[in-house]
């Protein structure tokens, strides 16, 4: 059996089927999240069952503008803003994580939390940092449909 190992541009995270513009960065975290109990059955000793997970991503870009008059292919600092301020049900994105070679996963997302990074060094680029958490099921999909 071949292994691969994928580089890190072979990785992605898609917001509504699109990715952030001058990504740099995405972090994928499964945290179990346990329920202890006892019964007198278990002589005292306590058992643990993951009950869920909790999935949360961050992604990190570039602060970019799409100043393009052509149809936005990916989402631009103005976008994320404004998923990031949406309340209600227009709160919850559709995310899919890919890994070229590897399984696609799926599900619905909350942002959490934006944020922008910039200084006054000529050097240093502006960037933005972007955390979501998955509501309900975080699952493979088939044939790219989540």
């Amino acid at each position: 059996m071949a292994t691969s190992r994928p580089e890190g541009y072979n990785i992605s995270l898609t917001i509504g089927g699109k990715t952030l513009l001058g990504r740099t960065q995405e972090d994928l975290s499964i945290a179990a999240v346990t329920k202890t109990s006892i019964t007198k059955d278990d002589q005292g000793v306590q058992q643990e069952q993951v009950v869920r997970h909790d999935v949360t991503f961050k992604v990190a870009a570039l602060l970019s503008i799409d100043d393009s008059t052509s149809t936005h292919t990916k989402l631009d600092r103005d976008d994320v803003i404004a998923l990031a301020l949406a309340t209600g049900s227009s709160a919850v994105v559709a995310v899919q994580y890919l890994c070229t070679g590897g399984a696609t996963y799926g599900g619905n997302a909350i942002i959490t939390g934006y944020s922008e990074s910039s200084s006054g060094d000529v050097d240093s680029d502006a960037t933005i940092s972007l955390d979501l958490k998955i509501t309900g099921d975080f699952a493979a999909v088939t044939n790219g449909n989540g």
